[in-house]
């Protein structure tokens, strides 16, 4: 009987536990590793590291558009527009945090772009939810940084 209770907890555990801790990734690193591969690639110009993680039904937000952007279709149509024009010449995502509930994760951080001499900064938001092809993007919201995080 003292081995059957260690034992059903731990079943329990890894019963109820969420997917990722199951397979042993952290999903913030994961999250974050994603998100870095997406902004290496518009330092080429390249939107396709980021298209490759957006949902189909993925919302967008953004201070260069007059309105939302619904879905993978109208999300392609507006990063074509910057295909082979690198966005910045260096970046660093600042300030990281994920938060987890389930298999949705929500990374916010501030973009601190550098394009020549100037620098400006973005706070973004990226809503990712864990479905079987892997992590995806299913909301982004860019907004102008007002003034230094502390």
């Amino acid at each position: 009987m003292r081995k059957t209770i260690p034992v059903l907890a731990a079943a329990a555990i890894l019963w109820f536990a969420p997917p990722w801790a199951k397979s042993g990734v952290d999903p913030a690193q994961e999250v974050l590793a994603l998100e870095r591969r997406a902004m290496d690639g518009w330092l080429k110009g390249d939107p396709d590291p980021q298209l490759a993680i957006s949902d189909p039904e993925i919302t967008y937000i953004h201070a260069v558009v007059d309105k939302r952007v619904d879905g993978l279709t109208a999300l392609k149509e507006l990063y074509e527009q910057y295909r082979g024009m690198p966005l910045f010449d260096s970046y660093e995502i600042l300030y990281p945090r994920v938060q987890t509930a389930g298999d949705v994760a929500v990374l916010t951080y501030r973009l601190s772009r550098r394009i020549g001499s100037a620098t400006t900064s973005w706070n973004a938001t990226q809503v990712y939810c864990r479905k079987k092809e892997g992590w995806r993007v299913i909301h982004t919201h860019w907004s102008p940084a007002k003034e230094q995080q502390r």
